[in-house]
């Protein structure tokens, strides 16, 4: 019967040499995520301390190796996040304690991906609204598109539509909406993957 401090050890020589083998192509990875070297190690280094101390018993190598690889990958997410939300509020808090100062080259880049961002979600549901079928794009454009409407009783009463074929019709559509959209995001080349 195995102890937890044994387990722990095991686990610890695994990782060790997870890290031995593929450390430097996740090292790489996070660097190119973050675009800082120094970071980008401490990335490692947390994925590595969560991993150890969540102790999650894995049965073999590989998928020790792919568990510390999602890890790695969910930190370094996490830490660009922050890194943006925290750039963000700086940025907001420069903005208005410093009227008619010229913006930087990074309040610039920032405001560049957000709009190609917003521009990208707003070509994505166009395309995916003109994918739906017929009636499910009347259902979305009465009960969602269309200002004025309150309910999906409503709309159904001023178009001559059952209540229930309406809903049905409309949350197909928006089904159909959300699919396409998340299949939209999966196939920019923002996405990440750990090999």
């Amino acid at each position: 019967m195995c102890s937890t401090s044994s387990r722990r050890a095991d686990l610890g020589e695994v990782v060790a040499g997870v890290i031995q083998r593929h450390g430097a192509k996740w090292l790489r990875f996070v660097v190119r995520v973050l675009g800082n070297e120094a970071d980008a190690e401490d990335v490692l280094q947390e994925a590595v301390r969560r991993v150890l101390v969540r102790n999650r018993v894995l049965p073999t190598e590989d998928q020790v190796k792919k568990y510390l690889g999602r890890a790695i990958t969910n930190t370094a997410i996490e830490l660009y996040y922050n890194r943006k939300r925290d750039r963000t509020r700086h940025v907001a808090l420069q903005e208005n304690s410093l009227p008619g100062s010229s913006a930087t080259p990074q309040m610039i880049l920032e405001e560049h991906e957000e709009s190609a961002e917003r521009e990208f979600m707003v070509q994505a549901l166009h395309e995916a609204l003109n994918r739906l079928p017929p009636k499910q794009y009347e259902a979305v454009r009465m009960t969602i598109l269309e200002p004025g409407i309150t309910s999906i009783r409503d709309a159904g009463a001023l178009n001559g539509i059952a209540y229930s074929t309406l809903r049905h019709r409309s949350v197909q559509g928006l089904l159909r909406l959300r699919k396409f959209i998340q299949q939209a995001l999966r196939s920019t080349p923002l996405k990440v993957v750990l090999a």
